[in-house]
C-alpha cells in the first residue's frame, strides 16, 4: 500500500463507522473469523493465535482461526477484501500478503489499498543469516569478503522464491554487488536440513525454525534483519549494527478488515491488542516462534508497510522472483 493511500483508508473507516445498528447491538453479537494464509502449526498460525487468544480475554469472542494457505496468503487476503464490512472478518496482515505479494502477481483478486484498512501491528518476525559449523566463520563481514573473493563458488538456502528471507538476502546481494547461488525449498525444514546436512554452505530464514538448531549448536547464526536485536537472539549482531543498511526487517504481523468496517470496532481491536502485547505472558509465548511483540497503531502501521514495500519492490525486481 502507498502511504497516502493507507492513511486515507483509515480516515474513512472512521467516516464510514456511524452505523446506528452498531447503536442497538453489542460487539462481538457472533463469531469472528481471523484468515491466516498460512498452514496450522507454522509460526504466524501460532503467533496469530497466541495473540487472538489474549484478545478472547478482553472480550473479543468467540474468534475462530480459519486457515486458509496458498499464493503468498493472497487466497486469505482476497476473502477478506470481499467480505462484509462488519468487524467480523479479520485478515492475518504480514509483510507477503502485504508488501511483497503486489510484485511478486502480475495480477491480484483484490485492490488492498481500496479493500482493506489496517487494525493494527502486534509483532515482527525477523530473520536470520546462519552458517554450519564447518563453515569457520561467525562474522559476517569474513563471509562477505569470502563471497566476493570467490563469486559463483556458494550458495544459500532459503524457504522458498519469494519469500521475506530470499527477498532480505537478495536484498543484501544487490547492495554489496555479490554474487553467490540461490537454492530455494519448499518450506524452512528443509531449508535447514540442506545446511545441517552440509549439502549448501549457508541459509537464511525466519528465527523461529531455526531457534532449536541454534540452542543445540548445530548451526551458527551469523547476523539478523531487524533495526534491534530479536529477544529470541540477544547475541547476534543485526546487519545494520554490522553495517549492512536498507535491508527490510523481516515480518511485520498484523491484522486488517475489509475497508468501511466501523471506526469503533477498530478502536476497540488497536486497544486491546496494545493491553494484551504489554503483558509478559503474551511477549513469551511469541518469542517462543520467534516474534518479537511490535505494537504499532493503525496510522503508524500503515506508514510502515508503505515504507517497507519500496525494499520489497527493490527486492523482487533484483531477484527475479515471480509466483507461478
Amino acid at each position: 500500500m502507498q502511504r497516502r493511500q493507507l492513511i486515507h483508508a483509515i480516515g474513512a473507516a472512521a467516516l464510514m463507522g456511524g452505523r446506528p445498528s452498531w447503536a442497538q447491538e453489542a460487539y462481538p453479537a457472533r463469531a469472528i473469523q481471523v484468515l491466516v494464509g498460512f498452514p496450522g502449526g507454522g509460526a504466524m498460525d501460532v503467533a496469530t493465535r497466541v495473540v487472538t487468544n489474549a484478545l478472547a480475554d478482553e472480550g473479543l469472542k468467540p474468534l475462530a482461526i480459519i486457515n486458509k494457505p496458498g499464493a503468498s496468503a493472497t487466497i486469505a487476503t482476497g476473502q477478506v477484501a470481499r467480505a462484509s464490512a462488519d468487524g467480523y472478518t479479520v485478515l492475518l496482515s504480514t509483510s507477503a500478503n502485504l508488501g511483497i505479494a503486489p510484485y511478486l502477481y502480475a495480477r491480484l483478486p483484490y485492490d488492498a489499498d481500496k479493500e482493506l484498512v489496517p487494525v493494527a501491528q502486534f509483532g515482527v518476525a525477523q530473520s536470520v543469516i546462519y552458517g554450519s559449523p564447518a563453515l569457520g566463520t561467525r562474522d559476517l563481514n569474513a563471509l562477505l569478503r569470502r563471497i566476493a573473493a570467490t563469486p559463483g563458488r556458494l550458495n544459500y538456502a532459503s524457504p522458498g522464491s519469494g519469500t521475506t528471507a530470499h527477498l532480505a538476502f537478495e536484498s543484501l546481494k544487490a547492495q554489496r554487488k555479490l554474487f553467490i547461488v540461490h537454492v530455494p525449498f519448499r518450506g524452512s525444514p528443509a531449508a535447514i536440513t540442506s545446511v545441517l546436512s552440509g549439502e549448501l554452505d549457508i541459509g537464511i530464514d525466519a528465527i523461529g525454525p531455526t531457534l532449536s538448531h541454534i540452542k543445540a549448536g548445530k548451526i551458527v547464526p551469523l547476523a539478523q534483519t531487524g533495526s534491534k536485536r530479536s529477544a529470541s537472539l540477544p547475541d547476534v549482531p543485526t546487519l545494520d549494527e554490522l553495517g549492512v543498511r536498507g535491508i527490510p526487517s523481516g515480518t511485520n504481523l498484523g491484522f486488517m478488515m475489509p475497508s468501511g468496517t466501523p471506526a469503533a470496532v477498530l478502536s476497540q481491536w488497536s486497544g486491546a491488542m496494545k493491553r494484551v502485547l504489554a503483558t509478559p505472558a503474551v511477549a513469551e509465548q511469541l518469542g517462543a516462534v520467534g516474534v518479537d511483540v511490535a505494537y504499532r497503531d493503525a496510522r503508524d502501521y500503515a506508514a510502515t508497510m508503505a515504507s517497507e514495500q519500496k525494499l520489497w519492490q527493490a527486492a523482487v525486481k533484483y531477484s527475479g522472483a515471480a509466483a507461478s
